[in-house]
């Protein structure tokens, strides 16, 4: 049974804590994914992949974090982009918070991949550790996912809002997904650093979105998962 960290009473709690439960908290954002995607993609997959990963680890989910740097997407309507600094010192806050509570066993597990973005998660575990005796897995699902690239199952150039994105939404929420089915690319010149993708990617993906399925998506799903089960227990047991 998966359990909603802020569905329990602070008693419930407290008899959590004692059983030594690990807290995931999911992170996504609020951004463009193409034409056919919500701007919530990534909260979506954040919370359905905690969700399913608590079921495997006895896990308390958290409430998800809906917003990351975003800020390479902020010429496409919808994309809220927040600050390196807000990332880091929410995660890092909550993570305290968790570890004041008694918590000692946490997952942060962001759907969002941008470098920016993970660097802040990865600096708040950082701060949050450094007096305290916890243990933090921190990373990005897509990490897992796109190991999958160039064998066969998914292309080698497979990107935000692609094959495997939207496979994985049509397998967690399959009435968030229009159908259109847009292919684009990311024509950014080598080495340059823009704020502006748009002019580079016109559709606002990378891939060809008309190759996913929701069957794809749960084998993506159920292998990001189980590698998922397989680093926590290796870590906190």
């Amino acid at each position: 049974m998966v359990f909603s960290y802020d569905e329990l009473t602070f008693a419930s709690f407290e008899t959590e804590v004692k059983a030594g439960r690990i807290c995931i908290l999911p992170v996504g954002a609020t951004e463009e994914h193409g034409k056919h995607l919500p701007l919530c993609s990534d909260t979506v997959q954040a919370t359905s992949t905690a969700r399913a990963l608590a079921e495997r680890v006895n896990g308390l989910v958290l409430p998800p974090l809906p917003y990351g740097v975003s800020t390479s997407l902020r010429d496409f309507p919808g994309t809220i982009s927040i600050s390196f600094d807000s990332v880091r010192y929410v995660v890092r806050d909550v993570l305290r918070e968790l570890i004041r509570n008694g918590i000692r066993k946490i997952v942060v597990l962001s759907s969002h991949g941008a470098q920016a973005h993970m660097a802040a998660i990865r600096t708040a575990c950082d701060e949050a550790t450094e007096q305290s005796d916890v243990r933090i897995l921190a990373l990005c699902d897509y990490e897992i996912a796109y190991k999958l690239r160039g064998t066969g199952l998914i292309p080698a150039d497979d990107g935000h809002g692609g094959m495997v994105e939207t496979s994985r939404m049509l397998a967690y929420a399959p009435e968030l997904v229009t159908g259109e089915r847009p292919v684009g690319k990311d024509s950014t010149p080598a080495f340059l650093v823009s704020r502006h993708k748009r002019k580079f990617m016109s559709e606002g993906i990378i891939g060809d979105s008309s190759r996913a399925s929701a069957d794809l998506g749960r084998q993506i799903n159920s292998y990001v998962i189980e590698e998922l089960v397989t680093a926590v227990k290796a870590v906190m047991g």
